[in-house]
């Protein structure tokens, strides 16, 4: 009686087994095609060409590949994106500082880097041609250090290991408040180097390893891209807001006290590393978009309140400017002079959350008069 019932078992668990490959084989040769066409689209920060545009660092994780071209284009906008030799987004080599020229180094994440516009846009070509038409004797070149992803931990590494070469006169911070705090609780590891716990370190490699596997697919890119969209933008579905709304929320989790003091440190450093070179160190703290976007900042808001948070528009922005006030370095908050700018053309995009060719010019028109207010272009370069 029970030889029936073990053919009988036997049969269904291999039904089960060619049932299951059967389901299998559709879903990869699905993932397949989705994988070809989007990499045919390839209209995406998933797509294998933009993230071309990055390789390893040994320091600060990755950086912008040396002598990267890529073409990006969206609904929004079309770029041509062109990375020098010294893995910064510029036209012209860097080179060492002629006797006649004064540098600003642009340290920073996305907003910086502004993939969304032509590089004669981003507000850092728009600074460098504002001053070159004062008609001063020396010549004024800014560099954009930006690199996607970047938060403040990054930017310490990166300026240690390449860019205090570029021999800036000033190094320009531009923090994002909207996630900075939270970037900076992340990386924060990272600067411990060689010394940091095993633990870590092995913990680091696997997620690096994860990220790499997803880079190299647009589908999870893609995947990976719509929940981060997601997450921001619906954050409040849990008892508070969540990254990066966490920066703005009444009663902040406490990891944003320590992300704010991590980026103290690392904007100390900056300023110490700067200075022993001869340079000066400033802040400019950006906004995030619902800052100006009154739809956008009432959705979440409304968001938020439905699951008991609160959310506090410019919180991010004050919690910032506070955390950096006792560094006594030059500071601009960005926020006012954008609001200023209000009504007109959108100052953001829609579908990326970064500065418009319009917003690109009422940056750099801030940064202009910043500079002025704060004395920073002395006549005579800094001595070296």
């Amino acid at each position: 009686m029970n030889a029936p019932r073990s053919a009988d078992g036997s049969g269904a668990v291999s039904r089960r087994a060619r049932h299951a490959a059967i389901f299998a084989a559709i879903l990869a040769v699905q993932f397949g095609v989705f994988e070809s066409a989007l990499r045919v689209w390839g209209h995406s920060e998933a797509a294998p060409a933009f993230q071309g545009l990055f390789d390893a660092d040994a320091s600060a994780g990755y950086r912008l590949k040396p002598n990267a071209r890529v073409r990006f284009a969206t609904s929004e906008f079309d770029t041509e994106i062109h990375i020098n030799a010294d893995g910064v987004r510029d036209d012209e080599p860097i080179g060492p500082r002629p006797a006649n020229e004064r540098r600003i180094l642009l340290l920073g994440d996305s907003l910086v880097l502004s993939v969304q516009v032509p590089f004669s846009q981003t507000f850092g070509e728009l600074l460098e041609r504002r001053l070159n038409a004062r008609g001063s004797a020396y010549h004024y070149r800014v560099i954009n250090a930006g690199v996607q992803g970047y938060g403040p931990v990054e930017e310490l590494l990166f300026f240690r290991s390449i860019a205090a070469r570029f021999q800036p006169d000033l190094v320009l911070d531009t923090l994002f408040v909207g996630n900075d705090a939270e970037e900076a609780v992340r990386s924060a590891p990272r600067l411990l180097g060689d010394a940091r716990p095993a633990t870590s370190a092995v913990a680091e490699s696997l997620t690096t390893r994860i990220r790499r596997v997803v880079r190299r697919s647009m589908v999870l890119q893609l995947l990976r891209l719509r929940v981060v969209s997601a997450t921001e933008r619906f954050s409040g579905a849990m008892a508070a807001p969540e990254p990066p709304l966490q920066s703005y929320a009444a009663h902040p989790a406490p990891r944003i006290a320590e992300g704010l003091e991590v980026t103290r440190r690392c904007v100390s450093e900056i300023s110490s590393l700067a200075a022993a070179n001869g340079a000066r160190t400033a802040i400019a703290l950006m906004p995030a978009r619902f800052q100006l976007d009154d739809a956008d900042y009432g959705r979440l808001k409304e968001t938020v309140a439905s699951t008991g948070g609160s959310l506090q528009r410019d919180a991010a922005s004050e919690r910032f400017a506070a955390a950096l006030a006792p560094l006594s370095l030059p500071q601009i908050d960005l926020l006012p002079a954008l609001r200023q700018a209000l009504p007109g053309p959108d100052l953001f995009f829609q579908e990326t959350v970064h500065l418009t060719p319009r917003g690109h010019e009422v940056v750099a028109a801030a940064l202009e008069a910043f500079l002025d207010q704060q004395h920073l272009l002395s006549p005579d370069p800094a001595p070296r």
